[in-house]
């Protein structure tokens, strides 16, 4: 005999359902990401790992938070 597979909340199976969905759709769109970069030459594979252009695409633009941004911390043996 099978067992049946017992949900104890239908709002546990939506929400995990949604997830998947959205892991699918975030991993076709990093896809889509990395060919377009790919075929434009803003990245390459070199030995197996991907190396960007002199002007860093890779990296993550964000804006500042705190509008001027804050004051980097000065060493304990800095002058």
């Amino acid at each position: 005999m099978s067992s049946q597979l017992k949900v104890t909340s239908l709002n546990n199976a939506a929400v995990e359902r949604l997830t998947l969905e959205m892991g699918k759709r975030l991993q076709a769109a990093a896809g889509r990401d990395v060919r377009e970069k790919l075929a434009s030459g803003e990245i390459k594979i070199v030995n197996g790992r991907y190396v960007a252009s002199s002007d860093s695409s890779l990296r993550v633009k964000r804006s500042s938070v705190f509008g001027g941004g804050r004051p980097k911390k000065q060493g304990m043996y800095s002058a």
